[in-house]
């Protein structure tokens, strides 16, 4: 076997001396082994990535530490990669690095020597290291020896540790079942077996031979690291019946309470606050632990409310809205007591930003630029919630006073960051133009990087109105996760269909461009299927004159059988009826005497169910168009008995009751009446009455 680089022949080698920090150096893996090899020296390789908090507590908490790099630069040529950029990918797949922080110590010809994942304090990691150099410990050589099976009972706790720390927990298990089944009481009292022994958890039956030989285990690990063990064994404990957890041993509370009662460690009361914590998240008591929580705020300990938050997440259904207040105040007098320099200053933040939601009654609109309200959802990782309204819309006053202010619609939307800005005020008119607003209420949700995720047009009551919301969250629904799988180039039949129906909810001028794509893929039996009818029932998507509007009249017969008549036909009469209204209500102002016969020869042509009473209003259409008053009135006096008192158009009292005499008015409430008396639903038939009196006043 190759002779290891140990730690004593490392610190004859006279290396430089750093007096601050490890000294990690810019070079290339290659490079790295060539200036270990000429300074005979080892690698020390930091495996990193971006994301990794404990990668980033390494870096810029312990390595810049001075004892760090008295430490490390005289023993090693030290580098580290980004494991998911550069030379860092081929380098994680060439050692398998499976998690996040992995130190690498490797010989110059490339032999890895020892492995250690996760961090920690310098001197604990410092002893970990020391471990690696050491060629009783380092993995490199247990591996060897266990494999060549000469490996004695006495070296397989050490095995057992080392592959722990490289985080190989199938052969961790493998090594501690073995030795498990070779250990005699005797030995599981010896300092040596004591990396086996401490893996016991509360309530085992080797955790028990702890509790009832401490003087003996004392003597020979020490005090400090068996009270750091019994102090992590209650606590983890402690933890699994806060969380619920179901473990087969663990020992009730009651029993947990007397057995820390009676240690004697020096980290005893610590303990027992989390007992007392743990009690009442198991209990659900939500009054103790309100209670506790402004005790424990009064001291100003950020870090210790921070852990005490965590029980309110489980107690969230016992928690009142005014228990979130008393959280939340309680809370504010923490932050007031920390310096502006104080890194965990944002966390309490943010904590306190989510109490102060929970506590919030209805939803929680914040004062905010559209830039402070980006900067938030950023921040917070929540999406942005916009209310796009203004002054003079119904809806939208609605929304404001009677749909938002509702608690459970609150719970819902306080998950979000929410804004509402005025669409012809200060922001508004800009916001308005880069969402597309054309109508009022739309509401708007962003992604925390500020991309468009949904929009939605239009109130409704709660129910409703929160399960529109919730389609935000549903990747097939999204408008702007539809909008990005169309960029990308899906031309998929369902998804253009449903895309272009998600388009002309929010009144997006594309929709008609995705309904002329689709169109154009579809076959002939396709499109008088049940699944494309929107294609051609849609005034907006299918125009008068259009290519898809044409096949609708081309192919009505094929419509009809595929779909049946009451369906087309009463699509194509809208459409008929639609046009006519315009221009009897003095709408359409491009309308002529000419269009009007070509309607009347389209209507004929068609032979539509209601297609006399169409022909009628043609009729009426053409005496308003003239514009006598006179002929009008004659005109619907005549018309009104040839067509159902539904059919009639009843609207028209409104355009020509300024012109109309005494006596024409007169004759128009009988001409109403003549209606009422010929509708087909007399219930419906009431709205005529008003009609009348409107004409009477």
């Amino acid at each position: 076997m190759k002779r290891l680089f140990t730690l004593t022949l490392a610190l004859l080698c006279g290396a430089m001396v750093f007096a601050q920090g490890v000294d990690f150096q810019s070079l290339t893996y290659q490079e790295a082994l060539e200036k270990a090899k000429a300074e005979n020296k080892l690698v020390f390789m930091d495996c990193y990535t971006s994301w990794c908090g404990p990668c980033k507590m390494m870096t810029n908490e312990v390595f810049p530490q001075k004892e760090a790099g008295d430490y490390f630069n005289p023993l090693f040529v030290c580098v580290k990669f980004d494991m998911e950029k550069g030379e860092g990918v081929d380098l994680a797949k060439q050692f398998n690095v499976r998690a996040y922080p992995t130190f690498l110590i490797i010989r110059p010809d490339g032999t890895v020597q020892h492995r250690i994942v996760g961090g920690g304090d310098l001197q604990g990691f410092i002893e970990r290291v020391a471990k690696g150099l050491d060629e009783k410990t380092c993995l490199l050589t247990l591996d060897e020896k266990y494999a060549s099976g000469k490996m004695k009972k006495k070296e397989l706790p050490a095995y057992y540790e080392a592959l722990q720390d490289a985080y190989d927990e199938e052969k961790a298990q493998k090594v501690l079942d073995e030795l498990k089944a070779q250990m005699t009481e005797k030995d599981k009292l010896k300092a040596d077996f004591w990396p086996v022994v401490s893996s016991a958890k509360a309530g085992s039956e080797d955790f028990a031979l702890i509790l009832a030989n401490l003087p003996k285990f004392e003597k020979n690990i020490g005090k400090e690291k068996l009270d750091e063990y019994l102090f992590n064994s209650y606590y983890s404990a402690l933890a699994v019946h806060l969380y619920g957890r179901k473990v087969e041993g663990l020992p009730a509370m009651a029993d947990l309470k007397t057995q820390i009662e009676a240690l004697d460690i020096a980290k005893k009361q610590e303990l027992l606050d989390q007992y007392e914590l743990t009690d009442i998240a198991v209990s659900k008591d939500a009054k103790r632990f309100v209670d506790l929580f402004e005790q424990k705020a009064a001291s100003e300990d950020a870090e210790q409310a921070l852990t005490l938050l965590g029980v309110a997440y489980q107690l969230d259904e016992q928690l009142t809205k005014a228990d979130y207040a008393r959280l939340a105040a309680a809370l504010e007098k923490v932050i007031a007591g920390m310096d502006d320099n104080n890194q965990m200053k944002s966390y309490v933040e943010g904590s306190l930003y989510y109490l102060q939601k929970k506590a919030h009654v209805g939803t929680m609109f914040e004062e905010l630029t559209f830039e402070q309200a980006l900067a938030k959802a950023k921040e917070t990782r929540c999406m942005l919630f916009i209310d796009c309204y203004t002054s003079w819309c119904g809806p939208c006053k609605m929304m404001t006073e009677q749909i938002f202010p509702q608690e459970k619609v609150g719970d819902f939307m306080n998950q979000f960051v929410c804004v509402k800005y005025d669409m012809e005020k200060g922001e508004g008119p800009e916001l308005a133009k880069k969402f597309g607003v054309q109508a009022y209420p739309t509401f708007v949700i962003l992604n925390p990087d500020g991309t468009l995720r949904h929009k939605l047009v239009g109130g409704g009551q709660a129910d409703d109105f929160i399960e529109r919301v919730k389609e935000a969250f549903d990747e097939n629904k999204a408008l702007g996760v539809m909008d990005a799988k169309y960029n990308e180039g899906n031309r998929d039949k369902a998804f253009l269909a449903q895309y272009a129906q998600a388009l002309l909810g929010v009144y997006d001028a594309n929709a008609s461009k995705v309904a002329e794509e689709l169109y154009k893929s579809l076959t002939d039996e396709e499109k008088v299927s049940e699944d494309y009818w929107f294609l051609f029932s849609n005034n907006d998507l299918a125009p008068q004159g259009s290519e898809i509007a044409n096949y609708l009249l081309v192919n009505r017969e094929k419509f009809i059988a595929a779909l049946g008549a009451e369906k087309v036909d009463g699509y194509i009469s809208s459409l008929f009826d639609n046009k006519l209204m315009m221009v009897i209500m003095g709408r359409d102002k491009e309308a002529t005497a000419e269009t009007l016969d070509q309607l009347k020869k389209d209507i004929t042509a068609l032979n539509l169910a209601n297609g006399k009473a169409l022909l009628s209003k043609v009729n009426i259409a053409k005496a308003a168009l003239a514009g006598d008053q006179a002929k009008l009135l004659t005109t619907c006096e005549r018309e009104v008995k040839n067509m159902p008192g539904e059919e009639f158009p009843i609207m028209i009292v409104y355009s020509v009751k300024e012109k109309a005499t005494k006596a024409q008015l007169a004759r128009w409430q009988k001409v109403l009446q003549t209606a009422k008396d010929r509708f087909t639903k007399k219930e419906a038939a009431a709205y005529v009455d008003y009609m009348i009196e409107y004409l009477k006043k």
